[in-house]
Protein backbone atom coordinates (compact mmCIF):
# COMPACT_ATOMS: atom_id res chain seq x y z
CA UNK A 1 0.00 0.00 0.00
CA UNK A 2 1.44 3.48 -0.61
CA UNK A 3 1.42 5.74 1.93
CA UNK A 4 -0.74 8.32 0.33
CA UNK A 5 -2.73 6.69 -1.85
CA UNK A 6 -6.03 7.16 0.12
CA UNK A 7 -5.02 10.67 1.18
CA UNK A 8 -7.80 12.97 0.08
CA UNK A 9 -7.89 17.05 0.65
CA UNK A 10 -8.70 17.84 3.79
CA UNK A 11 -10.26 20.90 2.86
CA UNK A 12 -13.13 18.55 1.14
CA UNK A 13 -13.61 16.40 3.78
CA UNK A 14 -16.90 16.61 6.16
CA UNK A 15 -15.71 16.10 9.72
CA UNK A 16 -19.01 16.48 11.47
CA UNK A 17 -19.39 20.34 11.19
CA UNK A 18 -20.95 22.73 8.64
CA UNK A 19 -20.01 26.00 10.36
CA UNK A 20 -21.80 28.65 9.81
CA UNK A 21 -21.83 32.68 10.47
CA UNK A 22 -25.28 32.29 12.15
CA UNK A 23 -24.06 29.57 14.19
CA UNK A 24 -24.07 30.14 18.39
CA UNK A 25 -20.47 30.80 19.26
CA UNK A 26 -21.43 29.35 22.80
CA UNK A 27 -21.86 25.47 20.63
CA UNK A 28 -19.48 22.77 21.98
CA UNK A 29 -17.26 22.86 19.10
CA UNK A 30 -13.39 22.02 18.72
CA UNK A 31 -12.11 24.37 16.78
CA UNK A 32 -8.47 23.35 14.87
CA UNK A 33 -6.28 25.64 12.69
CA UNK A 34 -3.56 23.26 10.83
CA UNK A 35 -0.69 23.76 8.36
CA UNK A 36 -2.20 21.85 4.97
CA UNK A 37 -1.96 18.21 4.63
CA UNK A 38 -0.42 17.18 7.96
CA UNK A 39 -3.64 15.29 9.27
CA UNK A 40 -4.95 12.86 7.71
CA UNK A 41 -8.64 12.94 7.01
CA UNK A 42 -9.41 9.06 8.76
CA UNK A 43 -7.81 10.85 12.06
CA UNK A 44 -10.35 14.02 11.66
CA UNK A 45 -13.51 11.20 10.65
CA UNK A 46 -12.59 8.92 13.35
CA UNK A 47 -12.14 11.87 16.26
CA UNK A 48 -15.69 12.97 15.17
CA UNK A 49 -17.17 9.90 15.45
CA UNK A 50 -16.17 9.71 18.78
CA UNK A 51 -17.25 12.92 20.40
CA UNK A 52 -20.79 12.81 18.35
CA UNK A 53 -22.05 11.24 21.76
CA UNK A 54 -21.57 13.99 23.35
CA UNK A 55 -23.19 16.51 20.66
CA UNK A 56 -19.60 17.87 19.88
CA UNK A 57 -18.45 19.27 16.22
CA UNK A 58 -14.45 19.67 14.74
CA UNK A 59 -14.42 22.59 13.08
CA UNK A 60 -10.95 22.23 10.62
CA UNK A 61 -9.51 25.33 8.72
CA UNK A 62 -6.37 25.13 6.89
CA UNK A 63 -3.68 27.04 5.80
CA UNK A 64 -0.30 26.82 3.90
CA UNK A 65 2.42 28.16 6.07
CA UNK A 66 3.45 28.75 9.31
CA UNK A 67 3.73 32.51 8.64
CA UNK A 68 0.20 32.76 8.01
CA UNK A 69 -0.60 31.03 11.06
CA UNK A 70 1.35 33.46 13.11
CA UNK A 71 -0.45 36.11 11.12
CA UNK A 72 -3.90 35.07 12.10
CA UNK A 73 -2.57 34.49 16.33
CA UNK A 74 -1.47 38.06 16.53
CA UNK A 75 -4.96 38.87 15.02
CA UNK A 76 -6.52 37.54 17.56
CA UNK A 77 -4.46 38.38 19.78
CA UNK A 78 -5.18 41.87 19.18
CA UNK A 79 -8.19 42.23 18.71
CA UNK A 80 -9.30 39.60 21.29
CA UNK A 81 -11.98 38.06 18.20
CA UNK A 82 -11.72 35.81 15.52
CA UNK A 83 -14.30 35.41 13.01
CA UNK A 84 -16.66 32.13 12.54
CA UNK A 85 -15.94 29.98 9.32
CA UNK A 86 -18.21 28.33 7.23
CA UNK A 87 -20.86 29.64 4.86
CA UNK A 88 -19.99 33.29 3.77
CA UNK A 89 -23.50 35.57 3.17
CA UNK A 90 -23.03 38.25 0.87
CA UNK A 91 -23.25 41.74 2.54
CA UNK A 92 -23.95 40.52 6.17
CA UNK A 93 -21.08 40.88 8.42
CA UNK A 94 -19.58 37.89 9.57
CA UNK A 95 -19.72 36.83 13.00
CA UNK A 96 -16.91 37.48 15.37
CA UNK A 97 -16.39 36.01 19.30
CA UNK A 98 -13.53 34.97 21.27
CA UNK A 99 -15.04 31.66 21.39
CA UNK A 100 -14.30 31.55 17.61
CA UNK A 101 -10.60 31.72 18.52
CA UNK A 102 -9.03 27.99 17.55
CA UNK A 103 -8.88 25.66 20.60
CA UNK A 104 -5.63 24.54 19.06
CA UNK A 105 -3.72 25.74 15.89
CA UNK A 106 -0.27 24.16 14.49
CA UNK A 107 3.17 25.95 14.77
CA UNK A 108 6.48 24.83 13.95
CA UNK A 109 8.83 24.33 16.53
CA UNK A 110 10.75 27.37 15.14
CA UNK A 111 8.40 29.75 15.90
CA UNK A 112 7.77 28.92 19.46
CA UNK A 113 10.34 31.81 20.92
CA UNK A 114 7.99 34.47 18.29
CA UNK A 115 4.80 33.19 19.66
CA UNK A 116 5.98 32.88 23.31
CA UNK A 117 7.43 36.44 23.39
CA UNK A 118 4.55 38.27 21.97
CA UNK A 119 2.69 36.25 24.34
CA UNK A 120 0.26 34.32 21.15
CA UNK A 121 0.02 31.18 23.15
CA UNK A 122 -0.57 30.53 26.73
CA UNK A 123 1.18 26.77 28.17
CA UNK A 124 -0.63 23.86 28.19
CA UNK A 125 -1.62 21.72 31.08
CA UNK A 126 -0.11 18.45 29.94
CA UNK A 127 -0.55 16.93 33.58
CA UNK A 128 -4.23 16.56 32.35
CA UNK A 129 -3.25 14.26 29.24
CA UNK A 130 -3.57 10.86 29.83
CA UNK A 131 -0.58 9.75 27.06
CA UNK A 132 1.95 12.60 27.29
CA UNK A 133 3.85 10.70 29.13
CA UNK A 134 4.09 7.72 26.93
CA UNK A 135 6.49 10.41 24.40
CA UNK A 136 10.25 9.84 24.52
CA UNK A 137 11.65 12.36 26.75
CA UNK A 138 13.18 14.70 23.83
CA UNK A 139 9.62 15.13 22.33
CA UNK A 140 8.42 16.31 25.86
CA UNK A 141 11.54 18.77 26.79
CA UNK A 142 10.86 19.87 22.56
CA UNK A 143 8.01 22.40 23.80
CA UNK A 144 9.49 23.08 27.84
CA UNK A 145 10.80 26.86 27.77
CA UNK A 146 10.61 29.79 29.68
CA UNK A 147 9.09 33.14 29.12
CA UNK A 148 11.75 34.35 25.93
CA UNK A 149 10.82 30.95 24.32
CA UNK A 150 13.86 29.47 25.39
CA UNK A 151 14.65 25.63 25.94
CA UNK A 152 14.53 25.14 29.67
CA UNK A 153 13.99 22.72 32.17
CA UNK A 154 12.09 24.52 33.91
CA UNK A 155 9.63 26.02 32.09
CA UNK A 156 6.68 25.77 30.93
CA UNK A 157 4.83 23.65 28.40
CA UNK A 158 3.88 25.64 25.58
CA UNK A 159 2.89 22.91 23.48
CA UNK A 160 2.27 19.26 22.44
CA UNK A 161 4.38 17.81 19.31
CA UNK A 162 2.07 15.42 17.02
CA UNK A 163 4.42 15.21 13.64
CA UNK A 164 8.24 15.72 12.69
CA UNK A 165 10.73 15.53 10.18
CA UNK A 166 13.77 15.73 9.57
CA UNK A 167 16.69 17.80 7.33
CA UNK A 168 17.89 15.33 4.29
CA UNK A 169 20.06 14.76 1.44
CA UNK A 170 17.94 14.18 -1.85
CA UNK A 171 19.80 12.83 -5.23
CA UNK A 172 19.13 12.37 -8.77
CA UNK A 173 20.20 8.40 -8.90
CA UNK A 174 20.08 9.11 -12.78
CA UNK A 175 22.71 11.77 -13.03
CA UNK A 176 25.24 10.71 -10.31
CA UNK A 177 25.10 7.50 -11.66
CA UNK A 178 25.80 8.65 -15.51
CA UNK A 179 28.62 10.91 -13.34
CA UNK A 180 30.16 7.77 -11.82
CA UNK A 181 29.55 9.70 -8.31
CA UNK A 182 28.68 7.37 -4.90
CA UNK A 183 24.99 8.30 -3.53
CA UNK A 184 25.59 10.32 -0.72
CA UNK A 185 25.84 8.58 2.91
CA UNK A 186 26.24 11.45 5.21
CA UNK A 187 27.17 15.33 5.09
CA UNK A 188 30.92 15.00 4.34
CA UNK A 189 29.70 13.57 0.36
CA UNK A 190 28.68 17.03 -0.38
CA UNK A 191 32.37 18.45 -0.26
CA UNK A 192 33.30 15.60 -3.50
CA UNK A 193 34.61 17.63 -6.05
CA UNK A 194 32.51 16.18 -8.47
CA UNK A 195 29.86 18.02 -6.99
CA UNK A 196 30.91 21.45 -7.23
CA UNK A 197 27.88 23.77 -8.83
CA UNK A 198 25.86 20.58 -8.92
CA UNK A 199 23.68 21.52 -4.99
CA UNK A 200 21.15 23.17 -4.13
CA UNK A 201 20.52 23.97 -0.31
CA UNK A 202 18.24 25.55 1.89
CA UNK A 203 18.34 29.33 2.43
CA UNK A 204 18.97 28.54 6.33
CA UNK A 205 21.91 29.62 8.45
CA UNK A 206 21.36 27.28 11.32
CA UNK A 207 21.06 24.16 8.74
CA UNK A 208 23.79 24.77 6.25
CA UNK A 209 25.99 25.92 9.33
CA UNK A 210 24.72 22.94 11.55
CA UNK A 211 25.07 20.48 8.87
CA UNK A 212 28.73 21.75 8.62
CA UNK A 213 29.49 21.56 12.30
CA UNK A 214 27.62 18.20 11.85
CA UNK A 215 30.21 16.95 9.80
CA UNK A 216 33.22 18.47 12.04
CA UNK A 217 31.55 16.65 15.10
CA UNK A 218 29.92 19.58 16.71
CA UNK A 219 25.94 20.09 17.83
CA UNK A 220 23.76 21.77 15.82
CA UNK A 221 23.71 24.35 18.88
CA UNK A 222 27.18 25.01 19.09
CA UNK A 223 27.25 28.13 21.13
CA UNK A 224 30.87 29.65 20.21
CA UNK A 225 31.77 29.36 16.43
CA UNK A 226 35.44 30.68 17.24
CA UNK A 227 36.02 28.03 19.38
CA UNK A 228 35.43 25.32 15.98
CA UNK A 229 38.68 24.96 14.10
CA UNK A 230 38.76 25.39 9.89
CA UNK A 231 34.59 25.98 10.12
CA UNK A 232 34.80 28.82 8.15
CA UNK A 233 37.15 27.64 5.50
CA UNK A 234 34.52 24.61 5.34
CA UNK A 235 31.80 26.48 5.07
CA UNK A 236 33.57 28.24 1.94
CA UNK A 237 34.37 24.97 0.29
CA UNK A 238 31.00 23.93 0.88
CA UNK A 239 29.67 27.79 -0.56
CA UNK A 240 31.64 26.50 -3.99
CA UNK A 241 29.56 23.59 -4.66
CA UNK A 242 26.29 25.33 -4.25
CA UNK A 243 24.67 26.57 -7.30
CA UNK A 244 21.25 27.41 -5.34
CA UNK A 245 20.15 28.81 -2.43
CA UNK A 246 16.37 28.93 -1.46
CA UNK A 247 14.47 28.44 1.39
CA UNK A 248 11.40 26.99 -0.77
CA UNK A 249 12.58 26.53 -4.44
CA UNK A 250 15.51 24.42 -3.87
CA UNK A 251 13.89 21.32 -5.58
CA UNK A 252 13.32 22.55 -8.84
CA UNK A 253 16.32 22.80 -9.70
CA UNK A 254 17.20 18.95 -8.78
CA UNK A 255 13.95 17.86 -10.44
CA UNK A 256 14.65 19.51 -13.52
CA UNK A 257 18.56 17.95 -13.59
CA UNK A 258 20.72 21.32 -13.04
CA UNK A 259 21.24 20.17 -9.37
CA UNK A 260 22.30 16.62 -8.75
CA UNK A 261 21.88 16.85 -5.17
CA UNK A 262 19.52 19.16 -2.75
CA UNK A 263 19.53 19.35 1.36
CA UNK A 264 15.98 20.00 2.56
CA UNK A 265 13.20 18.57 4.69
CA UNK A 266 12.20 15.08 4.44
CA UNK A 267 8.36 16.64 4.90
CA UNK A 268 8.97 17.63 1.18
CA UNK A 269 11.24 14.94 0.16
CA UNK A 270 9.30 11.83 0.86
CA UNK A 271 6.21 12.85 -1.66
CA UNK A 272 8.59 13.09 -4.31
CA UNK A 273 10.51 10.12 -3.76
CA UNK A 274 7.49 7.97 -4.12
CA UNK A 275 6.22 9.58 -7.57
CA UNK A 276 9.91 9.99 -9.13
CA UNK A 277 11.84 6.78 -9.46
CA UNK A 278 15.21 8.93 -10.21
CA UNK A 279 14.90 10.73 -7.15
CA UNK A 280 16.11 9.30 -3.87
CA UNK A 281 16.83 10.35 -0.39
CA UNK A 282 18.85 9.65 2.74
CA UNK A 283 19.26 10.49 6.57
CA UNK A 284 22.91 11.26 6.60
CA UNK A 285 24.44 8.56 9.08
CA UNK A 286 25.87 11.07 11.61
CA UNK A 287 22.63 12.75 12.39
CA UNK A 288 20.39 15.59 11.42
CA UNK A 289 18.09 18.37 12.73
CA UNK A 290 14.60 17.10 13.24
CA UNK A 291 11.80 19.36 13.16
CA UNK A 292 8.86 19.01 14.71
CA UNK A 293 4.93 20.68 13.89
CA UNK A 294 3.32 21.38 17.72
CA UNK A 295 -0.15 21.72 18.72
CA UNK A 296 -0.47 25.29 20.64
CA UNK A 297 -3.21 27.08 22.89
CA UNK A 298 -4.08 30.20 21.36
CA UNK A 299 -4.39 33.10 24.29
CA UNK A 300 -7.68 34.16 24.43
CA UNK A 301 -9.98 35.66 27.03
CA UNK A 302 -9.96 33.89 30.22
CA UNK A 303 -13.95 33.90 31.02
CA UNK A 304 -14.31 31.80 27.60
CA UNK A 305 -12.35 29.14 28.49
CA UNK A 306 -15.65 26.94 29.21
CA UNK A 307 -15.47 23.34 30.57
CA UNK A 308 -16.30 21.98 27.33
CA UNK A 309 -13.83 23.88 25.34
CA UNK A 310 -10.73 22.60 27.42
CA UNK A 311 -12.46 19.01 27.85
CA UNK A 312 -12.39 19.22 23.73
CA UNK A 313 -9.19 20.62 23.67
CA UNK A 314 -7.59 17.56 25.51
CA UNK A 315 -9.42 14.98 23.86
CA UNK A 316 -8.10 15.75 20.93
CA UNK A 317 -4.63 15.85 22.44
CA UNK A 318 -4.84 12.78 23.98
CA UNK A 319 -6.32 11.11 20.49
CA UNK A 320 -3.28 12.52 18.50
CA UNK A 321 -0.85 10.67 20.83
CA UNK A 322 -2.33 7.10 20.51
CA UNK A 323 -0.65 4.23 18.67
CA UNK A 324 -3.68 4.10 16.19
CA UNK A 325 -3.51 8.26 15.18
CA UNK A 326 0.48 7.88 15.13
CA UNK A 327 0.27 5.15 12.62
CA UNK A 328 -2.32 7.20 10.40
CA UNK A 329 -0.22 10.50 10.72
CA UNK A 330 2.57 8.70 9.71
CA UNK A 331 1.15 6.30 7.32
CA UNK A 332 -1.07 9.53 5.59
CA UNK A 333 0.67 12.60 5.81
CA UNK A 334 4.56 13.24 5.21
CA UNK A 335 5.82 13.57 8.67
CA UNK A 336 5.83 11.10 11.22
CA UNK A 337 4.20 10.88 14.61
CA UNK A 338 6.51 11.84 17.74
CA UNK A 339 5.12 8.43 20.10
CA UNK A 340 6.23 5.81 17.40
CA UNK A 341 10.34 6.69 18.50
CA UNK A 342 9.41 4.86 21.90
CA UNK A 343 7.09 2.08 21.19
CA UNK A 344 7.33 -1.77 20.52
CA UNK A 345 8.36 -1.85 16.84
CA UNK A 346 5.47 -4.52 16.65
CA UNK A 347 2.57 -1.81 17.04
CA UNK A 348 4.45 0.54 13.84
CA UNK A 349 2.49 -0.67 10.59
CA UNK A 350 5.25 -2.25 8.39
CA UNK A 351 5.07 0.13 5.35
CA UNK A 352 6.16 3.10 7.89
CA UNK A 353 8.83 0.64 9.40
CA UNK A 354 10.31 -0.21 6.12
CA UNK A 355 10.71 3.60 4.82
CA UNK A 356 13.95 5.17 6.53
CA UNK A 357 12.58 8.76 5.33
CA UNK A 358 9.90 8.12 7.94
CA UNK A 359 11.13 6.49 10.78
CA UNK A 360 14.95 7.00 10.43
CA UNK A 361 17.47 4.36 12.28
CA UNK A 362 17.68 4.55 15.97
CA UNK A 363 21.39 5.13 16.18
CA UNK A 364 20.47 8.05 13.45
CA UNK A 365 18.09 9.48 15.48
CA UNK A 366 20.06 9.64 18.64
CA UNK A 367 22.51 11.28 17.13
CA UNK A 368 20.07 13.91 15.85
CA UNK A 369 18.56 17.28 17.34
CA UNK A 370 16.32 20.19 17.21
CA UNK A 371 17.06 23.24 16.20
CA UNK A 372 17.02 25.21 19.58
CA UNK A 373 17.40 29.20 19.86
CA UNK A 374 20.76 30.45 20.94
CA UNK A 375 22.26 33.46 23.46
CA UNK A 376 22.52 36.82 21.43
CA UNK A 377 26.69 36.36 21.35
CA UNK A 378 25.93 33.48 19.11
CA UNK A 379 23.44 34.53 16.89
CA UNK A 380 25.16 37.35 15.99
CA UNK A 381 28.85 35.13 15.07
CA UNK A 382 26.35 32.91 13.23
CA UNK A 383 24.94 35.93 10.89
CA UNK A 384 28.21 37.19 10.61
CA UNK A 385 29.85 33.94 9.59
CA UNK A 386 26.90 33.23 7.03
CA UNK A 387 27.26 36.96 5.76
CA UNK A 388 30.89 36.05 4.97
CA UNK A 389 30.47 32.91 3.36
CA UNK A 390 27.79 33.83 1.17
CA UNK A 391 29.66 36.86 -0.47
CA UNK A 392 32.27 35.29 -0.71
CA UNK A 393 33.08 35.06 -5.09
CA UNK A 394 32.38 31.57 -6.97
CA UNK A 395 35.55 29.82 -8.57
CA UNK A 396 34.05 28.12 -11.27
CA UNK A 397 37.05 26.69 -12.49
Amino acid sequence: MQRRSFLVTLGSLAVGSSLTSCQSPNQSTLRLLALKNSLPPQLLGEFTKSIQSTNSKVELALEGQFKEIITALQKWHKTGTAEAKGLKIPLVPSAKSPAYIPNLVSLGDAWLPMAIQEKLIQPIEVQKLTNWGTLESRWRELPQRDDRGNSSSTGKIWGVPYRWGTTVIIYRRDRLAAANIPIPKDWQDLWNPQLKQRISVLDRSREVIGLTLKKLGYSYNYPDLSQVTNLKSELEKLHQQVKYYSADRYLQPLIMGDTWVAVGWSLDAIDLVQKNPNIGAIVPNSGTAISADIWVQPTIPTQQESIDRSKLTQQWLDYCLQIKASNQISLFTSGTAPLLTNINPSEIIPDIKRNSLILPAKHILDKSEFIYPLPPQSNTQYDLLWREVRQAKIILS
